[in-house]
């Protein structure tokens, strides 16, 4: 059985292993086991539940970037965020072989989950199809059990619809064993097709799922707020460029049969109407709902103006922005029913699988997914201004510090050390920084390594140059060579201060955020910033209200202890673009988002084709001023990105394109 399946269901699963076979969306003998299992299938409450489980194993997991995995997909490692250092002639680590643009419809490798997404959809039909011959549910329960299985289904279409654009509707029923094969030779719909289609189906699930889950143990069930969420996302996409007018590349060579564009060659502004209803909707339930850690008595004091000082989410005041941040992903905020940012989380996620990828060799880690040095460029100060624009107060500037510095607490568990001999670069950052980018010389508290598993010589400081023990030299000695940090910098996001992987350590279980409320109080700015004029949609009312612009993006921004953006930031559109864009990439940094953002913007072209860039990991211990010299990645041949305009979605495997004709393939390949 496949390892997403839970241990408690497995002999269910086993008992009725026909039921649940892999099958291809096209196929007919799967169907015809599934008739001649139906129909005992769905009487017992037990058993339709476990079916439920069953469908819910076909989400993504975005928590991890392992491409190999059933239920995962690499786009942080596909974008500009972040590098794989592994060959791209892997077959498990084929992530390069995308970014070098040299990825073709004959070899997507573990990538391609075309047929798992539709294997999902079908699952899901057949489950709302019968769910109510259970007479064993009550009625309201066989309701709320269609809510999820329509809601899996939204979301299993939204995935599709991110990796390949525009995709097929299938029919709500499963075909039947005696449907002509003509009639199963589907095309593809249009984007906005596709997005209408998806959006009515979370609509349906908005009504009939719950607003809360009873209890712990329901965590990870779908409510309506997680709904509305996917709905932000979607509508957002829809409205922005790529989908809604700027897509001209693709006017003539990507449209259906009939001479229909498959994108929307049209601006409509209406679309960002919807976006910014959609996101109001939710923003109006949840007004203020980040999560916040309170201050401690050695948090970091935070340079923003007086009027900013007062508490949050008027302020800075009064919370840990280090903790706020941090606690959410590397699992000190245990309870996921705690936290009220969340609306929608994988409990079962593989986090922890994706953080050894990026953790250091002195805990355990492999130190093969890397952060580039744009993303660590794009961090504030603590202060607010760029790296370009660093005040004389707090500077960015070269050298080595001569002190050790620790807040928000102690060195030996949860607090941060900035260790004495760091570089200055790393120095009077933003919170969000130190809880995502482990630079040269960071220290990893790693409380559960036992002691006489420290490194004699590092201990639990993670070092980057070439002699050090997280280094190239000591990679050199590993099955896979490429294991070591090639720019200089580890993502830190999903590392608690408990976490070791070296023998008898542990590490602490974690859960993935799939959609939180950040992402929906950006959506709503931006969708806002490119109103024309009032739009009422669905007795919902919408402008370019720059009062409500700036209270939004600014509980972002007071969340992680910065100043707030001003009355001429919000009055300037374009201004307005460029400060989103970079507030996603550092607030949803690793989350999967930049890829999309990126795309849908039509920034790719820019951001993507820029040179990989790092510390130079070819300089020892004893060349401090060598290493933290900014030159471009060359320590494999493999490490550069392409972007291209047939990069903007995968190509549909050509064994689908082989056994229907009439799925047209993206340009380019």
């Amino acid at each position: 059985m496949k390892k997403f399946l839970r241990k408690e269901y497995i002999p269910f699963i086993i008992g009725l292993s026909f039921c649940f076979q892999s099958c291809n969306f096209l196929d007919i003998d799967p169907y015809i086991t599934d008739l001649f299992t139906i129909d005992t299938l769905f009487i017992k409450k037990e058993y339709t539940q476990k079916y439920l489980n069953n469908v819910y194993s076909y989400l993504i997991d975005n928590g991890i970037n392992v491409a190999w995995s059933n239920d995962a997909m690499p786009y942080s490692l596909i974008s500009d965020e972040g590098v794989a250092g592994y060959d791209q002639s892997k077959s498990n680590h084929n992530y390069n072989a995308f970014c070098n643009n040299l990825m073709t419809p004959e070899k997507l490798y573990s990538i391609d989950k075309w047929d798992r997404f539709y294997e999902g959809i079908r699952k899901a039909n057949t489950f709302i199809m019968r769910v109510n011959d259970c007479e064993e549910a009550g009625e309201l329960k066989r309701s709320e059990w269609i809510g999820e299985a329509t809601f899996i289904k939204a979301c299993l279409y939204f995935e599709l619809m991110l990796a390949w654009g525009p995709v097929p509707i299938m029919p709500d029923k499963p075909v039947d064993f005696d449907t002509p094969i003509d009639q199963m030779f589907v095309e593809r719909n249009t984007w906005d097709e596709c997005s209408d289609y998806v959006a009515s189906l979370l609509e349906t699930a908005i009504k009939l799922l719950p607003s809360e889950i009873l209890d712990n143990s329901e965590v990870g069930k779908p409510t309506k707020y997680s709904a509305m969420a996917v709905l932000s996302r979607l509508s957002l996409y829809t409205a922005s460029p790529l989908f809604n007018g700027e897509n001209k590349e693709f006017e003539n060579s990507f449209k259906n049969n009939a001479g229909v564009p498959y994108l929307n060659p049209v601006q409509n502004n209406e679309k960002w109407a919807i976006a910014a209803a959609n996101a109001k909707r939710l923003v109006n339930l949840k007004p203020n709902d980040l999560y916040t850690v309170p201050k401690m008595d050695n948090t970091p004091y935070l340079p923003v103006p007086e009027e900013e000082q007062a508490d949050f989410p008027k302020g800075v005041g009064g919370i840990d922005p280090y903790h706020s941040y941090a606690d959410m992903f590397n699992g000190e905020c245990v309870l996921a029913s705690s936290n009220c940012e969340i609306l929608f989380s994988r409990q079962n996620s593989s986090v922890n699988t994706n953080a050894q990828y990026t953790a250091p060799w002195v805990i355990g880690g492999w130190g093969v997914y890397f952060i580039p040095q744009n993303l660590v460029d794009a961090y504030y100060m603590i202060d607010g201004r760029t790296i370009d624009n660093a005040s004389e107060t707090y500077p960015y500037e070269s050298g080595l510090t001569d002190t050790e510095v620790v807040f928000s607490g102690n060195k030996t568990d949860k607090g941060f050390t900035i260790l004495s001999g760091t570089c200055k670069w790393y120095v009077n950052r933003e919170m969000r920084f130190y809880a995502t980018v482990a630079y040269n010389n960071s220290y990893y508290p790693s409380i559960s390594t036992p002691p006489d598993k420290i490194d004699q010589r590092d201990g639990k400081v993670a070092k980057f140059f070439f002699d050090s023990k997280s280094g190239k030299s000591f990679a050199t000695w590993k099955v896979n060579k490429e294991e070591y940090p090639m720019s200089g910098y580890l993502c830190k996001k999903y590392i608690h201060y408990e976490d070791s992987w070296l023998p008898d350590g542990r590490v602490k279980k974690k859960y993935n955020l799939v959609y939180r409320m950040a992402e929906v109080y950006l959506n709503y700015v931006e969708a806002m910033n490119e109103l024309d004029k009032s739009y009422t949609i669905n007795d919902i009312t919408v402008s370019r209200d720059v009062k409500e612009m700036k209270r939004c993006f600014n509980l972002i921004r007071y969340r992680a202890g910065l100043p707030g953006i001003t009355d001429a930031d919000v009055a300037d559109v374009a201004r307005m673009r460029k400060l989103i864009l970079r507030e996603r990439q550092i607030e949803m940094a690793w989350e999967n988002r930049r890829y999309f953002d990126l795309r849908r913007t039509k920034q790719a072209v820019y951001y993507e084709n820029e040179t990989v860039k790092g510390c130079d990991v070819s300089a020892k211990e004893s060349e401090p001023d060598k290493f933290y010299t900014v030159v471009k990645v060359r320590e494999k041949d493999w490490i550069y990105k392409i972007f291209t305009d047939r990069q903007t979605f995968f190509p549909i495997p050509k064994h689908e394109i082989d056994k229907n004709p009439n799925l047209d393939q993206f340009p380019g390949y």
